[in-house]
């Protein structure tokens, strides 16, 4: 969902670093190297229909060209590229892609592993497709769509491909009562697109970010709690409502579409938060 600069390794780079290394069992380096021009072309047409948001129309399959099976790509990936070995710093490069090393799916996990866009277990002709690998975060790795994407909505957003931080998508409502409870989902009057905000939507759900962003920002507000005490003693809701817009401005200056984003952007217009609303009387 947020985006990132594409890998500056090519998919040929990749390709001949991982099979530089495996050992040649079953003449696997040979038959790869016979299937290499193939594979690249499919790498190519990998390219091209990411930029055409047309990658739902890749089918599933079991076999890469040269009739390489998927074990054996498989194990391209896990021996060539990610094991330290002769592909391993390409493999690192694109780990580094993520800012601050956050994960670009949920944009506030650490990133552990490189993720697959495409799985590899359904599309592994494009196991070391560096244009396919996006570094995550384990929890987003895990919880990301892993099945047959035959229609553009069943897709997440690709990090490489796709910018939707134009717009600011993400929301978050109070809900008031004993104490303010921070709730997040994607804004459907944001004016992006209809098949974004149906991606967007989709995304959120299946990666529980809507429960993680609603944890984080209750803790936030838990943290500031007495800075907003204060601020209210001394000149009531209108400092209080000053001082929450100086820190949405700096993080919206940082990052348009974060939970911490819409957490200042819902506090400072909320009347009944800057009122006191932001109290927790369970506190007191």
């Amino acid at each position: 969902m947020w985006p990132l600069q594409s890998p500056g390794h090519t998919a040929a780079q990749a390709f001949d670093a991982a099979r530089s290394r495996l050992r040649n069992i079953d003449n696997i380096r040979d038959r790869l190297g016979a299937a290499r021009t193939d594979i690249l072309e499919t790498a190519d047409d990998y390219r091209e229909k990411g930029v055409q948001q047309l990658l739902y129309e890749i089918g599933a399959h079991d076999e890469a060209p040269g009739e390489i099976t998927k074990p054996e790509m498989i194990r391209l990936y896990e021996s060539g590229l990610r094991r330290v070995n002769a592909g391993r710093h390409i493999y690192d490069a694109i780990m580094a892609l993520a800012p601050n090393g956050l994960c670009p799916y949920c944009g506030h996990r650490r990133v552990r592993q490189l993720d697959h866009f495409l799985p590899k277990s359904k599309y592994p002709t494009f196991s070391v497709t560096p244009q396919n690998l996006v570094p995550s975060c384990s929890d987003c790795n895990t919880d990301k769509l892993s099945g047959d994407a035959d229609k553009i909505e069943d897709l997440p957003l690709h990090p490489y491909f796709e910018n939707v931080d134009d717009v600011a998508w993400l929301k978050a409502d109070i809900l008031e009562g004993p104490s303010a409870v921070f709730l997040y989902s994607v804004d459907e009057e944001s004016g992006i697109d209809a098949i974004s905000l149906i991606r967007l939507k989709y995304q959120i759900e299946n990666l529980g970010l809507d429960a993680l962003y609603s944890i984080e920002a209750n803790d936030l507000l838990s943290s500031i709690r007495l800075t907003l005490r204060r601020l209210y003693a001394a000149g009531g809701a209108d400092t209080v409502r000053r001082h929450l817009e100086g820190e949405y401005d700096s993080s919206l200056f940082d990052r348009r579409n974060s939970w911490r984003t819409a957490f200042f952007k819902a506090s400072c217009e909320n009347e009944w938060f800057l009122d006191g609303g932001f109290e927790d009387d369970e506190l007191d």
